[in-house]
């Protein structure tokens, strides 16, 4: 077969390699290249199909509003990807193979051998000579200005996920030994004419150089080169034998590697075809005969007045359909806007498995005629039994077997499986942190931003997060705001404070593309009257949606001014919910319980802290032989963890099989997202935004009730009245402050009912707010010292969160130095250790079982894949690794403070070393704790304990 020769090029530019592919199991030996042509003309090829076939239109609007016209923005982003690596046309770069570089040099580039070891090069990175050379074309040869070029030719720059600095640019812009000079500049330019003649015309060219470029608009388009450069990249586009050329023309080896990757398209929902009715029982797994609630008509309504993306804020009671309304709203969002998918982003794992499940079942009732992608994006999502499933069978698709079925909606398209890849799929269902990600300076920050630019973001329990996080959730916002993204934020207990934040936030993201608010050339008088300004109209702008504004209530941002405001009727009837105090002591615990349960009944008691609930637990199952008490916290395995959930949803949810008697003793872990209904609760003092959202776990559905526990009833213990200002459980105020917990045990000390949903938002607003009239005088002095606490806390974990957080919104900048700062790389960051949760630093861990004659073990109490023998001299089979990586669990941060994470680390490196364990992708670089056949053990200075019942444990022994 003849090679594909391109007589277009010079013998220097035909030369040039990109990649080199070698033998690993033969010392590394070349077997095989590719030219540097060949990869940009994939690159190129794979770019356009991108564009015609998977990017959604609300990305091809916004980069169309940039460069002036579809064409022309298409025109850019296939020139861009075939230049980008035009840089390896460098001396510093073709060192780097010994024998590749010989070729060049022998084809007349010269290049010094001995700049391969030098420390020098790698500072002359081929991404960053690929910008010099871009912006030196622009400006030579189509008259761009310094800036303009800049600005385009720093996509190149961004590629590799982390674009230079302007100081690391000045470092090397005159190291001709490194960049090259004369023949060297003369074949960049060859790939850099070829792309132009074989890609652009003149009209588009004469509309970038007149655009206002805006930085939003670069990092989508740099993050739609590194995908194509990527696919390029893959194994789906074969090497040259050394010495020859590639095989294949162009046009062939794009085709078919578009053929193989197949490649899910974008979900284009109608935006005229809903029918809020029947849309519901039709998406959903309701009762029969179930009809919207006036709330989620409203949201549904609201959705379709609107003209452009805006941010839309629904706060209504627990239980009340939230989720639904907001799937349902993002059905016609993104068919209006042109998404191409959803987030959906929850508090925790557990909330996001269970979330997993609704928003499946929901796209799997779409009707899809093209199958859509779907992610799960958490830590351990193969855990999931049914996104595991969906990627077990992505796996055999992409090896040639089991091709996509006809009946098939959704799918894991296997080059969506990579956590870096995932968040692009159409439907993405994950921890919050996934959407925090795009206000984190980190690599491959581009491709967080194109994720969520595509899509509806759905933001579940918005009032759950803490102030660190909420600096990257506001952040993200004004992002989204930018990038016209529709973002629709849900809670039953937002303080009206946060509700303006992230309004503002988002509008600010929004205004920010209609004009750069700059104080350039102003005098500092004229600078602070401009600030004082500005802060003046977004105090007006926002002063309708200050304190309570009614409740339920729909707040949507607004171009024309200020938030538009509906509050629709409650899904619910007012009801009352009994509201008492008890000592905190056990035998008052004890005592409550046997009465209110003398004729059955099913109970909860909720404690703020592991060990609390633990001994609470082992007191009841003492003190109640007869009664089930379940024990629920984070301190179990996960898939003890997961089992308990089920376990959960099985008793006391909807259609439970509730026990006639029985006792759950939970942490927070069933404080929201939980679907499950007891009929007493008794709770520790908790601030009233969540006090609320557990009691939204009280008579939660309709069913009968023994007598006694006919009236929802929440009890509060957890603090000692005995002097003059209250003391509260150590354990609760390390993790809620002393100030709120103040505040809202001021606001229902006196209170036996609250009329629920009626006085949800008035007790929120009056815990958050400023005023302090109903606190009692005597509490005041300790209040104002708990203030100032706290909110020297809350600025300490602001500068925290700075220090990470993403910049503002820039219209007029190019990427160069976008994401400066701490090298943070959320997909390799050590498991524990946060970058968007704040707290102590954690550890995660694998817990596994050595019985009495030495041989390894899966623990003996799991439900499924318990006690299974692991192998020594080989990598567990897929069945035992699952169950072996759902043995994970996170040290308790009283374990790992100091330097004390770092020596866990060390001493479970020294104490567990398989290396059978290194060949298998899943399980290399897992730290291990082994436990003995009592599920006892030891970790440096704690003696450590694992029981099915109540699950981890652990005391620090004596010095």
């Amino acid at each position: 077969m003849q090679s594909h020769v391109p007589p277009r090029f010079s013998s220097q530019a035909s030369s040039v390699w990109a990649k080199s592919f070698t033998v690993p199991a033969q010392a590394f030996t070349l077997t095989g290249w590719l030219p540097l042509y060949q990869h940009l003309d994939d690159a190129a090829g794979i770019a356009g199909l991108l564009w015609d076939e998977w990017v959604p239109r609300s990305i091809k609007i916004l980069l169309s509003q940039t460069f002036g016209s579809e064409a022309s923005a298409r025109q850019l982003l296939v020139w861009l990807a075939g230049t980008h690596d035009v840089g390896k046309a460098s001396p510093a770069f073709a060192v780097q193979v010994e024998e590749l570089a010989k070729r060049m040099s022998d084809a007349g580039l010269p290049l010094d051998p001995g700049l391969k070891d030098g420390d020098e090069r790698r500072g002359a990175r081929h991404e960053l000579v690929s910008f010099l050379a871009i912006r030196a074309w622009l400006q030579s040869e189509h008259g761009f200005d310094r800036q303009q070029a800049a600005r385009i030719a720093s996509i190149a720059a961004a590629h590799h996920g982390r674009p230079a600095g302007y100081p690391d640019i000045m470092r090397v812009i005159d190291s001709t030994h490194l960049i090259g000079d004369g023949i060297w500049k003369t074949t960049r330019r060859e790939f850099l004419d070829d792309a132009a003649t074989r890609h652009l015309d003149e009209e588009a060219v004469d509309a970038w150089r007149s655009a206002s470029i805006t930085q939003p608009s670069l990092v989508l388009l740099s993050s739609l080169v590194i995908v194509a450069d990527w696919i390029a990249s893959s194994d789906l586009f074969p090497s040259a034998e050394l010495g020859k050329e590639p095989v294949a023309a162009t046009r062939n080896r794009v085709t078919d590697a578009w053929r193989k990757l197949d490649f899910p398209l974008p979900w284009m929902p109608d935006p005229d075809a809903i029918d809020a009715a029947a849309l519901l029982t039709r998406r959903f797994d309701l009762p029969e005969g179930a009809t919207p609630h006036p709330t989620q008509t409203a949201f549904i309504d609201q959705a379709l007045r609107l003209e452009r993306p805006e941010l839309m804020i629904l706060e209504a009671e627990m239980g009340s359909g939230k989720t639904e309304a907001a799937l349902l709203a993002a059905e016609i969002l993104a068919g209006r806007f042109g998404a191409s998918g959803i987030f959906v982003g929850l508090p925790t794992q557990a909330t996001a498995d269970g979330m997993f499940s609704r928003v499946l079942t929901w796209a799997k009732r779409l009707g899809l005629d093209i199958p859509s992608n779907v992610f799960l994006a958490r830590g351990r999502s193969e855990l999931n039994p049914s996104y595991e499933r969906l990627t077990r069978e992505a796996y055999f698709r992409s090896i040639g077997e089991d091709r996509r079925r006809e009946h098939e909606s959704v799918i894991a398209h296997h080059w969506f499986s990579n956590p870096r890849r995932g968040p692009l799929s159409n439907f993405v269902v994950g921890t919050v942190d996934q959407a925090l990600f795009a206000g984190l300076r980190s690599r491959y920050l581009m491709l967080r931003h194109l994720a969520l630019a595509s899509k509806v973001v759905i933001i579940d329990e918005v009032h759950a997060y803490d102030e660190y996080m909420r600096e990257f959730l506001i952040r993200v916002l004004e992002w989204l705001g930018t990038y016209d993204v529709p973002v629709i934020l849900l809670s039953a207990t937002l303080p009206s404070s946060h509700r303006q934040q992230y309004l503002c936030a988002y509008d600010k993201g929004r205004d920010a593309r209609k004009q750069q608010v700059t104080d350039a050339g102003m005098t500092g008088s004229e600078r602070k009257a401009a600030r004082r300004a500005r802060v003046a109209a977004e105090e007006r702008r926002y002063a309708d949606i200050a304190g309570l504004i009614g409740y339920p209530a729909i707040t949507v941002s607004s171009t024309e001014g200020s938030p538009v405001v509906v509050t629709p009727a409650s899904s619910r009837a007012s009801r009352d919910l009994r509201i008492d105090q008890m000592e905190d002591d056990p035998q008052t615990l004890v005592e409550t319980l046997r009465g209110a349960l003398r004729d059955g009944g099913n109970a909860a008691v909720i404690r703020n802290t592991v060990r609390r609930a633990q001994e609470t637990a082992a007191l009841l199952r003492d003190e109640f032989p007869d009664i089930e008490v379940t024990l629920a916290h984070s301190r179990f395995l996960g898939l003890d963890r997961a089992a308990k959930d089920r376990g959960l949803l099985q008793r006391y949810g909807r259609d439970g099989q509730r026990p006639q008697t029985s006792i759950v003793v939970a942490t927070q872990v069933i404080e929201q997202s939980l679907d499950i209904d007891f009929d007493l609760m008794i709770s520790d003092i908790a601030p009233i935004d969540l006090l609320l959202q557990r009691s939204g776990r009280l008579h939660r559905h309709d069913r009968e009730r023994p007598a006694p526990l006919r009236a929802p009833r929440i009890i509060l213990t957890g603090m000692d009245e005995a002097g003059d200002v209250p003391e509260f459980e150590k354990g609760s105020e390390k993790i809620y402050s002393r100030a709120l917990l103040l505040r809202t045990f001021a606001a229902v000390r006196d209170r036996r009912v609250i009329t629920v949903p009626d006085e949800i938002a008035p007790l929120v607003e009056k815990v958050y707010g400023d005023d302090v009239g109903f606190v009692p005088d005597g509490w005041r002095e300790t209040l104002a010292d708990a203030v100032r606490e706290r909110q020297q806390e809350i600025d300490e974990r602001r500068r925290r969160a700075g220090s990470f957080t993403l910049g503002h919104v820039l219209t007029e900048a190019d990427l160069i130095g976008w994401i400066n700062g701490p090298d943070v790389d959320p997909e390799l960051t050590p498991p524990g250790r946060g970058t968007v949760r704040d707290g102590d630093e954690t550890l995660e861990v694998i817990v596994l079982q050595r019985d009495d004659e030495g041989i390894l073990r899966t623990p003996a109490w799991l439900y499924e894949g318990g006690g299974m023998q692991i192998p020594v001299n080989e990598a567990p089979k897929h069945p035992l690794t699952r169950t072996i990586l759902g043995c994970f669990l996170r040290l308790p941060a009283g374990m790992c403070r100091g330097n004390a994470l770092d020596r866990h680390i060390e001493t479970l490196e020294r104490a567990f070393d398989l290396p059978s364990w290194h060949t298998s992708h899943a399980l290399r670089g897992e730290l291990v704790l082994v436990l003995d056949a009592e599920g006892r053990g030891q970790l440096n200075e704690f003696d450590l304990r694992y029981t099915a019942e109540n699950g981890f444990e652990y005391v620090r022994r004596d010095a």
